[in-house]
């Protein structure tokens, strides 16, 4: 099959659904599990809950009944979300080391999140508030509280540089804040001065780090080093005067967070959630149906309440009969080190809860660490035939041959059992420890591999081809070798980065993926590297994501996939051209990809704090396998000039009496751009006003077929 094939197959599917509408409808990449993870904020608005996570980013639930969660996570720079407010109009978070970003901006119906840091001298957010629909009061970790009166646009430092501001609270005309060391302070004009709003239960007291104002008792809650205080009249009073409210509490507990629902107060500890009503302090446990009590927030929503946890996701519960259960679905908040995929449905992840094993195509999962005594530290996965092989950072070497259920280790030889990669070739089995050595399995031992690459050689990649090893190393470029013996010989013509990350097979073809200059291709025999002509995904361009910095590489059935940060990009003509590998609206753009892996019928990726994403082959511009109507003399009667040109060509037809029904305009994604149905006799097309530089494809449908070609707008 050609190239023109590969891309005119998807045509044909996208065709299918123009049938029905003009504006063809595209799936995203999914969350694929296994589900859970650690929360750190939350906050609602309306019928949707938001929580901000340690690492993963920002995750909602739209449905009053929370019935599951998706993910934010496009445009952030941070996945380590502070602290979240909304006012009303715009959602903002605040991130522990890259500042405040709001939820407003958008391609197409896909939206994304700004950053908006002009005029934060400090990134490192512990607290944010809402004033009014476009005024927010953002407080730091050392550097004081800022101001922006234009939803981002521009920050003021207002107040307490060098200080940590820990809690933000709007009560009617008064903002009320904490610091970290200095208790309580208010202030009646929007922030721009400060007073104490302490007694000496509160002030300067140090780990002061929890607010909340119950409206319908109007008593005002602080954490302290010291325990829980309660102030009445929190809206009026000049005098604070703040009561001890620790009564029932086991001595030692850690206080997180408290919440309330106007009738009860409720407290996130380190042992679980305690409860007690507003009009008698005497807090008792509730933890009947949570899995851990290492709990971080608990928040009421409408007639329920929800509790985030510390690697143990979401529960929810009715407030008036504590019964907690697992909210998760959807939540894909679990810090990931590896995966691997195989046949139609087995998909198998590796998290910081241990090993999970899907037969069902990520629908379900099951713990799979028999036997695995590092479990919560795997590297790599790799199946060979049907036997799975785990990396370890601690105990080396692992091998499955029931897919997880039991394991055992295989480490003889190995002379550091921290290992970072596996790779496999017809029945042999290679790793890449964490002193960049590379070892082979003979059965029984592991054997070095190491002679003839040079002594400060860092390796990070493997591929086979012709009995051959193509080994990609960082810094030193590309070497091969013999599959049964010889030594290591550089290959490096034309290979003007030498910052290899990544490598591939296809075909004829091999490939170099690059920190910084994409890909590299060569023919399988005299190696002369050449660079591919690398696109770019226009969302991952507007986040400052860098489509030249290759992680992954991954081969299917004729297509060749390429990682970077928060993208994903493929090919089906050896790089000729490059598109991108699906509608990667879900990807983080904060996330690395480190693998890429396929079953029959779905692309995996992997994120480290998001866990598994995936999307259906079938559904992704240029993952064909056949083509039905495309006529191959007709693509060759068929041609476009200039090309490159700068949105203005000529269509031209050998064949003067063919009768065309229709040209259609695709962008390089294969979203339909427009149909023009009254060709007779047309011969020039003008893109130049609508049309931005990239590349586009041009599909001519005529009675006896179709043709399609590829143009490039300069």
């Amino acid at each position: 099959m050609n190239k023109i094939q590969h891309f005119c197959t998807l045509l044909l599917i996208v065709t299918a659904f123009l049938t029905l509408t003009s504006n063809p409808i595209f799936a995203h990449f999914g969350s694929k599990g296994p589900f859970g993870g650690s929360v750190n904020c939350a906050t609602v608005y309306d019928s949707t809950v938001y929580i901000g996570t340690t690492n993963g980013g920002v995750y909602r639930s739209s449905n009053s009944n929370l019935t599951g969660w998706s993910a934010m996570p496009v445009g952030l720079k941070s996945g380590k979300i502070t602290a979240l407010a909304h006012s009303g109009s715009y959602l903002v978070a605040g991130t522990l080391d890259s500042g405040v970003y709001i939820y407003s901006g958008s391609v197409g119906t896909d939206r994304h999140w700004v950053k908006i840091n002009n005029g934060l001298t400090n990134l490192k957010i512990l607290s944010l508030v809402a004033l009014d629909s476009i005024t927010f009061l953002a407080g730091t970790d050392g550097g004081g509280l800022f101001k922006t009166t234009n939803k981002g646009a521009t920050w003021a430092d207002i107040a307490w540089s060098h200080h940590s501001i820990t809690a933000l609270v709007k009560i009617g005309n008064r903002i009320l804040g904490t610091r970290l060391v200095g208790g309580v302070y208010v202030s009646t004009d929007n922030g721009d001065t400060w007073s104490s709003f302490n007694d000496v239960n509160t002030v300067n007291i140090s780990g002061t780090i929890s607010l909340i104002h119950n409206a319908l008792t109007d008593e005002l809650s602080v954490i302290n080093a010291n325990g829980i205080f309660i102030l009445s009249n929190a809206s009026t009073t000049t005098t604070p005067v703040y009561r001890a409210a620790q009564t029932g509490l086991t001595a030692g507990t850690v206080l997180r967070k408290i919440a309330t629902n106007g009738t009860n107060w409720y407290l996130a500890t380190d042992k679980g959630v305690f409860t007690t009503a507003t009009n008698m302090i005497n807090w008792t446990n509730a933890n009947t149906g949570l899995q851990t009590q290492d709990v971080t927030i608990v928040m009421p929503f409408r007639t329920n309440l929800i509790v985030g946890t510390n690697k143990g996701g979401m529960y929810k519960s009715p407030s008036n009969a504590i019964a907690w259960t697992a909210h998760n679905s959807g939540y894909n908040n679990l810090e990931t080190y590896a995966m691997e995929t195989s046949g139609i449905a087995v998909v198998v992840a590796a998290t910081e809860k241990g090993v999970f094993v899907s037969t069902d195509l990520a629908a379900t999962y099951v713990r799979a660490n028999n036997g695995l005594t590092d479990s919560l530290n795997v590297t790599y996965l790799k199946f060979l035939g049907s036997v799975l092989y785990a990396g370890t950072k601690n105990g080396g070497i692992f091998t499955s041959a029931d897919t997880g259920k039991t394991w055992s280790s295989i480490n003889a030889g190995l002379t550091n059992l921290h290992i970072n990669k596996i790779f496999v070739y017809t029945s042999n089995v290679y790793i890449l420890d964490a002193n960049h050595q590379l070892f082979q399995y003979n059965g029984f031992n592991w054997v070095s591999i190491q002679t003839g690459l040079p002594a400060n050689a860092i390796p990070t990649s493997m591929t086979f081809y012709n009995s051959k090893m193509l080994l990609g190393t960082f810094g030193q470029g590309i070497f091969t070798k013999s599959v049964s013996n010889g030594v290591w010989v550089a290959e490096n013509t034309g290979l003007t980065n030498q910052k290899v990350t990544a490598v591939a097979t296809n075909g004829t073809k091999i490939f170099a993926g690059t920190d910084g200059s994409g890909v590299f291709v060569s023919e399988m025999g005299a190696v002369n590297w050449r660079q591919t002509n690398l696109t770019t995904i226009s969302h991952t361009v507007l986040m400052g994501l860098d489509g030249t910095k290759i992680q992954e590489m991954g081969f299917y059935n004729g297509y060749l996939f390429a990682s970077y940060k928060g993208g994903l990009l493929v090919t089906s003509d050896n790089g000729t051209t490059w598109i991108a590998g699906g509608n990667q609206f879900n990807l983080p753009s904060y996330s690395n990809i480190s693998t890429v892996t396929f079953v029959t019928t779905r692309v995996f990726v992997t994120t480290e704090n998001n866990g598994l994403y995936s999307n259906a082959l079938s559904e992704l511009p240029a993952i064909v396998s056949k083509s039905d109507d495309i006529n191959i003399n007709l693509n060759e009667s068929v041609s476009i000039s200039p090309n490159p040109n700068q949105g203005q060509f000529k269509l031209h037809f050998k064949n003067t009496l063919l009768d065309v029904k229709s040209v259609v305009i695709y962008d390089h994604t294969g979203r339909q751009m427009q149909i023009i149905y009254d060709v007779k006799g047309l011969e020039t097309l003008d893109l130049s006003v609508n049309y931005p530089a990239g590349i586009y494809f041009v599909r001519v449908n005529a009675e006896n077929g179709s043709a399609v070609k590829k143009i490039v707008i300069q």
